[in-house]
């Protein structure tokens, strides 16, 4: 055989080698992707959620073998809505819509929170309407949105002020209606959480006074799920979620203004705009008693207002804590 067709020979050998390690090698891949376990979850948009943002945009979740698709509302009462109606597999929301919907939904679990601040909440009015203090909210009206902690936090600020049975009438309305409610005067005052009480003092052509009380309430946002999901779900799927979530908590944490940015761009939102509530969110995947407590307290005042109508659910059977263990016993 002459050198030129011994040289064309092992050329050929070369190429189907090759050929057949990249077939082998693509078809591992695609099998690895296929592998993983694909998750929806509906996530406010909120700077709150800021560690599914961040999980997802490095990687964290693909890193626990989960093909997350997050699915974004306008907030936690409609995230709730969209996995009680099995849209979704998790959904993120504060302790009051927890508590409101487990007294119609009882198959509702709480596995963890991850997110706290005490100032995100805010009783909103505007100078000319002459409203300088609570007191002065009687006979008016006020914008919130139902079932959520924009109406527990209102009640509160009435109750540390002594005001509990001032008349007023309280108007309920989505949450993209707030903010235009009250710069159009159809409402005197709203209770908002952020990022809202920074689209009224933008958009607003008169002053925004801020008539609540950052130190009466701290909210936490939580990722809840169905128990039916949870016990049904395969390959430790709630532990691989809580600790992307748990990385995504420690980056933002050691990174806040980068993190900032981030879910900035996230939220299709201004630097600015995150940046007015972000000093006061703290990040941190826990599951704890005073959780608990503010839980039962939040069911005690919702049955006292006759805002519910059935029996208190047995709050310890709404948490679900053996995945926030796992996530512990893994740390060590």
């Amino acid at each position: 055989m002459s050198p030129k067709k011994r040289a064309l020979m092992y050329l050929g050998l070369f190429s189907i080698v090759v050929g057949v390690i990249f077939f082998y090698t693509s078809l591992y891949e695609v099998e690895e992707k296929e592998s993983n376990t694909k998750v929806v979850i509906a996530v406010s948009q909120t700077p709150l959620s800021a560690p599914f943002f961040v999980a997802k945009r490095l990687g964290y979740f693909q890193d626990e073998g989960l093909d997350v698709i997050l699915i974004p509302c306008d907030g936690g009462v409609a995230c709730t809505e969209m996995m009680l109606n099995s849209e979704v597999d998790y959904a993120t929301a504060s302790e009051s819509v927890l508590m409101f919907q487990s007294f119609k939904h009882h198959d509702l679990s709480l596995l963890v929170s991850f997110a706290e601040s005490y100032n995100d909440l805010k009783l909103l009015t505007l100078e000319p309407l002459n409203i300088r203090s609570v007191k002065d909210l009687e006979g008016k009206k006020i914008g919130v949105i139902k079932g959520s902690a924009s109406e527990f936090y209102f009640d509160s600020v009435l109750i540390s002020n002594n005001l509990k049975s001032l008349n007023l009438e309280k108007v309920y309305l989505e949450p993209s209606d707030l903010v235009p409610a009250l710069l159009s005067y159809r409402v005197d005052a709203i209770s908002s959480w952020e990022p809202m009480g920074y689209k009224a003092d933008v958009l607003s052509a008169t002053k925004v006074l801020n008539l609540g009380n950052s130190s009466i309430y701290q909210l936490s946002f939580n990722l809840l799920a169905l128990k039916n999901h949870l016990e049904q779900a395969t390959d430790d799927e709630p532990v691989r979620v809580l600790k992307a979530l748990d990385s995504a908590v420690d980056w933002i944490n050691s990174n806040p203004d980068v993190a900032m940015k981030s879910v900035a761009t996230s939220l299709n939102l201004s630097v600015d705009q995150v940046a007015w509530s972000w000093k006061d969110l703290q990040f941190r995947v826990s599951l704890g008693n005073a959780l608990f407590s503010n839980i039962q307290l939040q069911a005690r005042w919702a049955t006292e207002r006759g805002l519910v109508e059935n029996d208190p659910p047995d709050f310890r059977e709404v948490f679900y804590p053996n995945p926030f263990r796992q996530l512990v016993a893994s740390r060590d």
